[in-house]
C-alpha cells in the first residue's frame, strides 16, 4: 500500500502482530477494509465492514434511535455474513467472549448512556495479574488449585496491607 498522510503505514504487515495496542487497532481500522477491495468476496467485505461500522457507532459521545438503530443493523450484518471469514480460514469459529459482548452494547447504551469511556483495561489488567502471573508461577501441573492458592495468598496479604 502506498503511504498515505494521516495513515500509518505497516511496512511488515499486520499478521507479525501478536498483540496490539488500542491506537494499532484504530490505525488498521483506518486501512483495512481499502486493502480487502478486489482482494476478497462481496460477504467477507460485508462482514468487515459491518463490524468497522458498529465500531465506529460505539464511538459516538452522543446517540440517537438512529444511531443505536445502525448499531444493530451493523452486528446482524457482521453476523449474516462471518461464515465467509470461517470458509477462508481467518477463525475455526467466533466463539469470542469479547465479540459476544457487542450484542450488550445498544442496551447498555439504552441503560446507561455513551459507552465512550468504557474499556476492557481493568479486566485485562487482572486476568494479567491473577491468572497470567499464577500460571507461569505454578509447576504448570494440576496449575489450577495452585492458581487459586496463589489467589486467595495475595488477597490475604492485600488485606493485611490495608489494615496497617
Amino acid at each position: 500500500m502506498s503511504k498515505a498522510h494521516g495513515l500509518r503505514h505497516f511496512t511488515r504487515g499486520i499478521s507479525v502482530l501478536s498483540q496490539w495496542t488500542g491506537g494499532e487497532a484504530k490505525e488498521i481500522e483506518k486501512v483495512l477494509l481499502g486493502l480487502l477491495i478486489g482482494r476478497v468476496n462481496s460477504q467477507v467485505l460485508k462482514a468487515v465492514r459491518a463490524l468497522l461500522d458498529f465500531t465506529y457507532y460505539a464511538q459516538y459521545e452522543t446517540h440517537s434511535d438512529t444511531t443505536l438503530s445502525r448499531m444493530r443493523q451493523a452486528l446482524n450484518t457482521f453476523h449474516r455474513n462471518k461464515a465467509a471469514l470461517i470458509e477462508l480460514g481467518v477463525r475455526e469459529h467466533f466463539n469470542i467472549p469479547k465479540l459476544h459482548a457487542l450484542m450488550h452494547y445498544v442496551d447498555a447504551i439504552v441503560r446507561l448512556g455513551c459507552l465512550d469511556g468504557v474499556n476492557t483495561e481493568n479486566s485485562e489488567r487482572l486476568h494479567i495479574d491473577y491468572a497470567k502471573k499464577a500460571y507461569r508461577a505454578s509447576s504448570r501441573r494440576e496449575y489450577l488449585s495452585q492458581m487459586r492458592r496463589g489467589s486467595s495468598g495475595k488477597k490475604q496479604s492485600n488485606a493485611a496491607a490495608q489494615q496497617s
